[in-house]
C-alpha cells in the first residue's frame, strides 16, 4: 500500500506535467503590424527596440542569426565572435555599427513582427523576445542580414504550422521545424562567403 502511494503521486505529477510542455511548445504566434523602430540606446543589428501601434515598446532578438556585436561589454562574447567572423576584435566593432546601419534602413518603413514572445537573453532591462521581422517590401530581416555578409546563422531556429503565415507579404513555407529554418539560414551564410560578401571578405 505504501509503495503504492509514492507511484500515483508520480503518476499524477506527469499528467500534469504533460499538459504544461505541450502547451509551451504550442504557444500561438502574435502579430504586430506597422511597427516602427523605437528611438532608444538599446540598438544592435539583429537585437532592437520597437514601437507596436499600441504605443508599447518591446525589445525583439531575430531567430537564428548574429551580427557583430557594437559595444565591449561582454570579452568573451567578443573573442569567441571575433574568430569565427575571422576579424580583429576592433573591427569586428565597426562591423557591427555596419549591421545596425543596415537594420535601421531596412526597416525605415513600418514593418511586421511576429512573436511567440519566447524570451532571449539579452543586456536590456526589458524583457526581450525572440522574432522574426519582415519589412514593408516582404523582406526577412533575418536573412537580408546574412546576404549582405553581416551576420552568422546562429542560436534558435523558429518553428511553426499557423495559417496566418499565408497572409504575409513574404513567401514563407505553410510549415517548417527549427532545424529546416536554420538549414536555410546556413546555406545562404555559406554562399554569402563564397561570394566573400560583407564580413567574409576580410577573411
Amino acid at each position: 500500500m505504501n509503495n503504492k502511494i509514492p507511484n500515483l503521486a508520480w503518476l499524477l505529477l506527469l499528467l500534469g506535467l504533460f499538459p504544461m510542455t505541450a502547451q509551451a511548445k504550442g504557444k500561438q504566434w502574435l502579430v504586430y503590424e506597422r511597427c516602427e523602430l523605437a528611438d532608444e540606446k538599446y540598438f544592435d543589428g539583429d537585437s532592437f527596440s520597437v514601437k507596436a501601434l499600441t504605443g508599447y515598446t518591446y525589445v525583439f532578438r531575430l531567430y537564428g542569426v548574429d551580427c557583430p556585436e557594437t559595444d565591449q561589454r561582454v570579452a568573451s562574447r567578443l573573442t569567441e565572435q571575433a574568430k569565427d567572423f575571422g576579424v580583429e576584435e576592433k573591427e569586428l566593432l565597426s562591423w557591427g555599427r555596419k549591421a545596425s546601419a543596415f537594420t535601421k534602413k531596412f526597416l525605415r518603413k513600418p514593418f511586421t513582427v511576429y512573436t511567440r514572445k519566447t524570451k532571449a537573453r539579452g543586456a536590456s532591462k526589458k524583457a526581450r523576445y525572440y522574432a522574426i521581422v519582415v519589412n514593408a517590401d516582404g523582406k526577412r530581416l533575418d536573412e537580408a542580414l546574412i546576404e549582405a555578409g553581416l551576420a552568422r546563422a546562429y542560436g534558435f531556429g523558429a518553428d511553426w504550422d499557423e495559417p496566418f503565415w499565408n497572409q504575409t507579404k513574404n513567401d514563407l513555407p505553410r510549415k517548417i521545424d527549427a532545424k529546416r529554418f536554420m538549414a536555410k539560414l546556413h546555406a545562404m551564410e555559406s554562399k554569402a562567403k563564397r561570394e566573400r560578401v560583407g564580413i567574409w571578405g576580410k577573411r
